[in-house]
């Protein structure tokens, strides 16, 4: 028995010793790599500073970027049996190919360096940062969804690890795609969060650059000196860092002093930057705009011509680098307002032509990227809008038969507003994590909506400096949050599959308005302010004062209508706006009975119903009286030919009444009231429209009412698909935060879920409604987020670009018993046969006539909104 043991025994050792000569060579083996890898680290630092001698020292880059190339290119080829290595030293190549404007290339630099960097499982926030830089690199392409998409999923990952500097470059960076697509107040949130963690870190140049960003939106808010300020500190830094930022920042001042209008200084700026050899194309491209438009400014017709030459043989290089037309979309689209511009002033219309067409297609390839995520869509075309309303106002000028056209076709391809939807649609693989996601965004909502509730509560001449701050603490805090966790959503939300391709853009085809109709399209911008009235196979084209005269008018009548007892004042006031109607081409057309109205943007919460034509003093004739009114998006869509509208269900039902919820969260021992929804007064004139609709209609209405008006219920397929959808609760939407709107809903506890009483557009939305009308009867359902030139994100404005085929809504905080008394004389109507707008039109006349709901208070807040007019004359 002993002999196997001791062979058992020498066995063991020659096994023992094989292992220590692996292990040996194994530690070897490490160290050389160790060495290799320090090596390598040490050759990339070198290249990297290379590089950065080629931006920041003047007259340079010739020197300099041939030997940081030539290092990148032997690093690449001694690392290629190293992943991780290889990956490091392409992030050297994106630096290199950045300095060079080679976008497209330096994309694809980075594509290949992250695939490598995930296949080595290197660390996480190396991983982010490289995601980081590519996003830049995307927007610059004009691929600036998926550059949102990367940057939201590093800041979920950084988020989990607290890495705070990365998280301060990627909230940096995902301010300025903000920014660069329009949404200017999430940018500066983003910008300032970003702000917060660099004063931390005390690195001054990292300050300087997010100093850099918040100088240029105050600038966009008209604080000028603010906005000087900020950008004189930063370039104090930049000069003694020697950093080429400095040449970022005289372009800033030159913006904020033109702005400021002091031009000489403004042009020495931007000179000083164009001039300066360190400038990049990007940097050359945005002096060189600045000089154009003051250029334009100063009618210095020979230099503006030179420069636009420039610009364009750097817009057109920049293109041909990239191979794309895409690149550098926000330079192209301020680039075209001012040749547009420039052209306008010679009278050379074919250049203003061919310049404004290219910029509209641009501006709807890059909407056409962004329509998955959340706003985006509408957030660009409303940075878009400058361009064009300079192409709108060259035309006006000197082609105005084109100007209908071109608004028709410009603002045909509406936008779905669904962006953000349950995760239902996201799919099996992500549902628990949607779930999760969605749950975080929807509970940010409710803390953003109680956070304002609370500073709107505050009474704004209160002299208590201590509560305004701590409010307005709270709802900074908490829209903080709500950007965070809808853009934590966003990464895991997956938009539904489109089964065919975006629908190109129409020409525009004038269609006859009938004989019993006046149609009038508003365009009100600053710069460009006029109508165009059409009635029969005659158009009149009526100028109006700019946009900020027509904000006091529309801002001066809401404040006389938002309360009973001013009838002198609000009949002064509305008689004031009959200045925003082509009095003469009405009273031309006296047969006409029906006014469709598109009504830009700033016109939409003018309560049109209300104005006064009459011009004898003491003879109050209101619109509603003579015309039946429509709010309509197109001429085209309005009066196209369209089928009759096909419910969702094989035999839906008639009409849906939804009314007087219970005002908060319900338990089994007591309701407990909501912030947003302890101010709000019972609705029991709400469960009074219900009982009129259903005695009028008898068994062809569904009511939900008191504790069955929940979420639930709204968001069910069977409501969706109902004829008529009537809606009778508190709608909620707030100026201080204008994004988010929504309705109260009775809260609802059970099966594991808690639904606290409030229904968010996302949510609302999450699926389409194939109504014929839906009738929201809550407070300010027509009011909302305003996009420049597209109109306002309201309910009324979701429920129509979900399929509903019109939609009655309100533009105050209406009367409940008046609201009661006109929808049960409106049903009335509607029952007799009358369309959609006779059956209001005939409900507010009646409220005018009465002695009780006479004021312009009670009724005027109420107004129609349709698609088509085969639908809105539809009889029920």
């Amino acid at each position: 028995m002993n002999e196997p043991s001791c062979r058992r025994v020498r066995a063991d050792w020659r096994v023992a010793w094989v292992y220590l000569i692996g292990a040996g060579l194994l530690l070897w083996g490490w160290q050389a790599g160790a060495v290799d890898a320090a090596a390598q680290e040490a050759a990339r630092h070198e290249a990297t500073q290379l590089l950065r001698r080629a931006q920041n020292e003047s007259g340079r880059s010739s020197i300099y970027l041939p030997q940081a190339y030539q290092r990148i290119q032997l690093g690449l080829a001694e690392t290629q049996e190293d992943p991780l290595q290889q990956g490091q030293w392409l992030e050297v190549l994106w630096e290199y190919r950045l300095v060079k404007d080679d976008h497209a290339r330096a994309r694809q630099a980075l594509e290949r360096s992250l695939q490598l960097l995930i296949g080595a499982r290197a660390d996480a926030s190396h991983i982010d940062r490289v995601t980081c830089n590519l996003s830049y690199s995307l927007i610059l392409l004009g691929e600036v969804a998926r550059a949102k998409e990367l940057l939201r999923r590093a800041i979920v990952s950084a988020t989990q690890y607290n890495n705070r500097p990365l998280l301060a470059e990627l909230y940096y960076s995902l301010g300025d795609a903000y920014r660069k697509t329009g949404e200017r107040l999430v940018a500066q949130r983003y910008f300032e969060a970003a702000y917060e963690l660099d004063r931390a870190s005390g690195d001054p140049l990292k300050i300087s650059i997010s100093k850099l960003k918040l100088g240029s939106l105050a600038r966009d808010r008209g604080e000028y000196r603010d906005a000087i300020d900020r950008h004189e500190q930063a370039l104090q830094v930049f000069i003694d860092e020697h950093n080429y930022r400095e040449l970022v920042t005289y372009i800033e001042l030159a913006r904020d002093y033109a702005a400021q209008g002091e031009l000489t200084l403004a042009q020495s700026y931007a000179q000083l930057a164009l001039d300066d050899p360190r400038a990049l194309p990007e940097q050359r491209i945005d002096a060189s705009v600045l000089l154009l438009r003051l250029a334009n400014d100063q009618r210095d017709h020979a230099r503006a011509s030179k420069l636009v030459r420039s610009i364009e043989v750097l817009i057109h290089g920049s293109s041909t680098r990239q191979k794309s037309k895409l690149a550098r979309p926000t330079h192209q689209l301020q680039f075209a307002e001012q040749a547009i511009r420039h052209y306008a002033l010679n009278h050379d219309l074919a250049n203003v032509r061919a310049h404004g067409q290219t910029a509209v297609r641009l501006t709807r390839q890059v909407a056409n990227d962004l329509r998955a995520t959340h706003d985006d869509s509408l957030a660009w075309m409303t940075a878009a809008q400058p361009m064009f309303n300079e192409y709108v106002k060259a035309l006006y000028e000197l082609d105005r038969a084109q100007v209908l056209p071109l608004l028709e076709t410009y603002y045909a391809q509406q936008i779905a507003p669904a962006e953000l939807r349950h995760s239902g649609v996201v799919g099996r693989a992500y549902e628990a994590e949607a779930v999760e996601l969605f749950e975080h965004y929807r509970a940010a909502q409710r803390m953003l909506v109680d956070a304002t509730a609370s500073l709107d509560r505050l009474h704004p001449n209160t002299t208590d400096d201590k509560r305004q701050r701590e409010a307005k603490s709270r709802l900074d805090q908490a829209l903080r949050e709500w950007d965070r966790a809808r853009d934590a959503y966003l990464t895991i939300y997956r938009p539904p599959p489109v089964s065919t391709a975006p629908r190109s853009v129409a020409t525009f085809q004038p269609l006859p308005v009938p004989a019993t109709d006046l149609f009038i399209r508003y365009f009100i911008q600053e710069n460009v302010s006029f109508g165009i009235a059409l009635a029969g196979d005659q158009i009149r084209y009526f100028d109006l004062p700019p946009r900020s005269a027509v904000q006091t008018l529309v801002r001066r009548s809401l404040e006389m209508l938002n309360a009973p007892g001013h009838a002198e004042q609000a009949e002064a006031t509305l008689s004031s706006l009959a200045q925003l109607l082509p009095r003469d081409f009405i009273r031309e057309h006296s047969d006409t009975t029906r006014l469709v109205i598109v009504p830009d943007d700033v016109m939409q919460p003018l309560p049109f119903a209300a104005i006064d034509l009459d011009d004898r003093p003491k003879a109050y004739s209101p619109l509603i009286v003579k015309f039946e009114l429509v709010r309509a998006r197109s001429l085209s869509g309005y009066y196209a030919s369209r089928p009759p509208p096909s419910n969702g269900a094989t035999r839906s039902t008639d009409i849906v009444v939804f009314a007087d919820p219970v005002l908060g969260v319900q338990s089994p021992e007591r309701v407990q009231p909501r912030v947003v929804t302890s101010s709000l007064a019972a609705l029991p004139s709400s469960r009074t429209e219900a009982e009129n609709i259903a005695r009028i209609f008898a068994t062809r209405v569904i009511t939900y009412a008191g504790a069955d008006a929940t979420s639930d219920v709204l968001l069910s397929p069977e409501v969706r698909s109902a004829k008529v959808l009537h809606i009778a609760t508190h709608g909620y939407f707030s100026k201080t935060t204008p994004d988010v709107v929504g309705l109260v809903t009775s809260s609802k506890r059970g099966e594991g879920k808690s639904d606290d009483g409030f229904l968010g557009f996302t949510e609302l939305f999450s699926a389409p409604f194939s109504s014929r009308l839906v009738i929201v009867s809550g407070c300010e359902t027509m009011r909302g987020k305003d996009y420049t030139g597209w109109g306002v994100r309201s309910l009324a404005d979701g429920f129509l670009s979900q399929g509903a085929g019109s939609v009655i809504g309100t533009l105050w905080s209406v009367s409940d018993a008046a609201t009661a008394a006109l929808m049960e004389e409106f049903y009335r109507n509607l029952h007799r046969g009358a369309g959609s707008s006779a059956a209001l039109r005939a409900a507010q006349r009646e409220l005018i006539a009465s002695r009780r709901f006479a004021d312009p208070y009670y009724w005027a807040g109420v107004a129609l909104a349709s698609s088509n007019r085969g639908v809105e004359q539809l009889s029920l």
